[in-house]
């Protein structure tokens, strides 16, 4: 197994959707950070966004808006299922479901927000989705919601650059305040808020495949395809191996690879062994590639399947919330994550 810093550019394929290209900036490996400038205006005034520009906008606040009308809905339906009663019964403090009615009404709030942006743009917002979504109890919720969450603040640093104008500062606070939720719901899971220095930007391609699998149907094409659904489990006992599984291209391949993305980091491990790396110590991205060559945005081709959502770990902070040891959730909702198991 070896092991490569990525930097800010790790899978930030936006492109994808934004029919653009942005050069990648470059890292430091001894350092681990950013050695590449944001750009500098010529002017103190903010430019007004091209033509092109502002479609560009478009689509991409759509593709947010696709996210943000799933976790709306999440919400809705999770609130509406489970009352304070169901919260203290599954050994929180009643004060929990509160928290989660807020953090309902902030999706909420980025659904009307993005939605008024794009109009402003002369754009056509998109409509929700129709959802399925596993909670078969509280904590089965709760790991669903950290999920998407940590998926949300990857979505939105993936998208943030191919923003132009006061738009990506629309973006960018609508970024952080889906970092707090994430946060928050960590610590609720007893594992770290904070494990890393950096977050980890993802592609569109890998977000709808997290996401996509709680869409049962769309009014539109999203406009994406994801890669292969991948099935992964945290190690169990004494071992160190992430176990695997996936439909398609490869998946009894003998020369696969085990990719584990975490903040701006990333480990390669032969699939036969799919090692977790020991500083993998909060959320982390598993894919399964062809190739051992470490991922970035220019070398997606080499997906066989993935990402998976996982959540390594066991900090207990407070005595709000209980969770399984290492970070596992009930079956049907994913290992810690409710985003890479079925």
């Amino acid at each position: 197994m070896y092991f490569s810093t990525l930097g800010f550019t790790l899978l930030a394929a936006i492109a994808s959707v934004a029919s653009v290209s942005a050069a990648p900036a470059t890292t430091s490996s001894a350092a681990a950070t950013s050695t590449s400038s944001a750009p500098t205006s010529t002017s103190s005034a903010t430019p007004t966004p091209t033509c092109n520009a502002t479609a560009v906008n478009v689509k991409v606040l759509n593709f947010a808006l696709t996210l943000e009308n799933l976790e709306s809905a999440f919400y809705k339906a999770g609130l509406a299922k489970f009352n304070s009663s169901s919260f203290t019964d599954a050994g929180f403090h009643a004060t929990v479901r509160d928290r989660f009615v807020e953090i309902g009404q902030h999706e909420a709030d980025h659904v009307s927000t993005l939605t008024s942006i794009i109009k402003s743009l002369n754009g056509t917002a998109v409509a929700p989705c129709n959802y399925t979504f596993p909670m078969n109890n509280v904590t089965q919720f709760m790991a669903v919601a950290q999920a998407l969450e940590n998926t949300g603040v990857s979505a939105y640093l993936g998208a943030i650059s191919s923003l132009s104008g006061n738009v990506s500062t629309a973006a960018a606070t609508i970024a952080t305040v889906e970092a707090r939720h994430s946060a928050y719901l960590s610590e609720l899971m007893n594992q770290t808020a904070f494990p890393y220095a950096f977050d980890t930007p993802l592609s569109p391609q890998a977000v709808v495949t997290l996401a996509g699998q709680f869409i049962s149907s769309c009014p539109y094409n999203i406009g994406v395809t994801p890669f292969n659904h991948l099935n992964a489990s945290l190690p169990t006992g004494n071992s160190t191996m992430v176990t695997t599984s996936f439909n398609g291209t490869g998946a009894n391949s003998t020369t696969s690879y085990c990719q584990f993305i975490f903040g701006n980091m990333t480990s390669v491990s032969p699939r036969s062994s799919c090692a977790l790396p020991a500083n993998a110590d909060g959320y982390v991205y598993v894919v399964v590639t062809n190739s051992s060559t470490p991922l970035n945005s220019t070398n997606t081709g080499i997906i066989l399947a993935g990402p998976a959502l996982l959540f390594n770990g066991n900090h207990t902070m407070h005595a709000n919330g209980t969770a399984p040891a290492n970070g596992t959730a009930p079956s049907g909702s994913g290992s810690g994550s409710g985003s890479g198991s079925s």
